[in-house]
């Protein structure tokens, strides 16, 4: 399955059948031979009453290449960090509660940069790069193109307590260590995507 966000609204491509696993307000479609599904970012984009559309295709990959065929792709690698005391490591940026990622440069791999962008957002040295987590997909607009982020996720360890120095010039106001309870308080300000590497 591919969930591709659009702020706080989804499309999910999902295999024949899929359907099930969605409540009943959803929006389904079954996609069908000869649909152009590259046109289907921009109409959804603007289609502001429906708020979660599920596509049903029997190949799920196919269509969802289909789909970003006509959005620039912008790849980029994060990290979920916690610290000895299981705590998750929250920052705020523009608006919402998020977590640090950044663009992937040439010749760098996914877990070089989800690294080397953490560091960079968060000050911290001593961290251990644990196992991938999920990747998340969510749409923005810049000028007049729609552009499709994919961050590719990865689990941190901070290994030795040193303060968080955040990244000013990143649009980063403050971090938070948190706890399961101030976690699931400061979720809800975070953006859908941000919340589904929590739930994976």
């Amino acid at each position: 399955m591919f969930r591709v966000w659009f702020a706080n609204r989804c499309v999910a491509i999902v295999p024949t059948g899929g359907r099930k696993d969605f409540s009943s307000d959803t929006v389904y479609y079954t996609l069908q031979e000869g649909d152009d599904i590259a046109q289907l970012p921009f109409w959804f984009e603007k289609a502001e009453e429906i708020s979660y559309l599920v596509i049903e295709a029997a190949d799920p990959e196919a269509a969802f290449a289909a789909f970003c065929s006509r959005l620039k792709v912008e790849v980029a690698a994060g990290g979920l960090v916690r610290d000895g005391r299981c705590r998750s490591l929250l920052f705020f940026r523009r608006g919402a509660w998020d977590m640090p990622k950044g663009h992937v440069e040439p010749g760098e791999t996914l877990e070089q940069c989800a690294l080397r962008e953490v560091q960079e957002e968060t000050g911290l040295e001593h961290l251990a790069l644990g196992e991938p987590i999920c990747t998340t997909y969510h749409t923005w607009r810049n000028k007049d193109r729609l552009i499709l982020k994919e961050s590719h996720w990865f689990k941190m360890t901070l290994t030795q307590d040193e303060p968080v120095k955040v990244q000013s010039e990143e649009d980063i106001v403050r971090a938070r260590w948190c706890g399961p309870l101030l976690e699931k308080r400061l979720l809800r300000r975070a953006w859908p995507s941000i919340r589904e590497v929590f739930k994976s």
